[in-house]
């Protein structure tokens, strides 16, 4: 499914006159025709209203209001979905879930390091894994799903480790850590 799809307002409702009763044609027309005038402000000097801007599709485009209805509207309920799906604990899920406390920051700001870091090798990763049954629990379901789910939500590819290519993967919502427990910091060149 495309985003700009998801963003596509539903068709208008025809604004054409309902069928009119037999033996009433004419008169129904030229009533139809005085109002249409009246309402095209026929004579009027006024200047048409103007077209509104058309929102960006795309999430790197859009504003801040944009984002936060998109997130809304959109990001919110597919991925609550998702994660429901995964395990019912999320049924209360809400913006604080992925963003802890940049929501009452008002700042949004990903990656979240409320969020469970996320080990920077991947010795250490498995490592954690083996001794972490929620986390590796969650994360094929982080995998395969939800990181998919979002990189297409947001317009971007799916980061992959082995080439090293891709915009979207873990460490756009999980910092990293070494294996002292220190948060890493990635160049800006090589956050996936």
């Amino acid at each position: 499914m495309r985003i700009a799809s998801l963003l596509v307002p539903p068709p208008t409702p025809s604004l054409a006159p309902s069928p009119v009763p037999a033996g009433r044609g004419l008169a129904a027309c030229l009533l139809l025709a005085a109002a249409a005038a009246a309402a095209a402000g026929c004579g009027s000097s006024a200047k048409p209203a103007e077209a509104p801007t058309p929102t960006p599709t795309v999430w790197k485009d859009m504003d801040l209001e944009q984002r936060t209805a998109y997130m809304k509207d959109v990001v919110m309920p597919r991925t609550k979905a998702a994660f429901v799906a995964f395990d019912g604990k999320y049924a209360d899920m809400d913006c604080e879930t992925c963003h802890g406390a940049g929501v009452e920051a008002k700042t949004f700001e990903m990656p979240n390091p409320d969020i469970a870091p996320l080990p920077n090798s991947e010795e250490a990763f498995g490592a954690w894994l083996a001794k972490d049954a929620e986390a590796a629990r969650i994360t094929p379901f982080m995998a395969d799903t939800l990181e998919p789910l979002m990189a297409e939500l947001l317009q971007e590819t799916v980061f992959d480790p082995k080439t090293m290519t891709g915009e979207f993967g873990c460490m756009a919502c999980h910092t990293l850590v070494d294996a002292a427990g220190n948060r890493v910091t990635l160049p800006p060149t090589a956050t996936p």
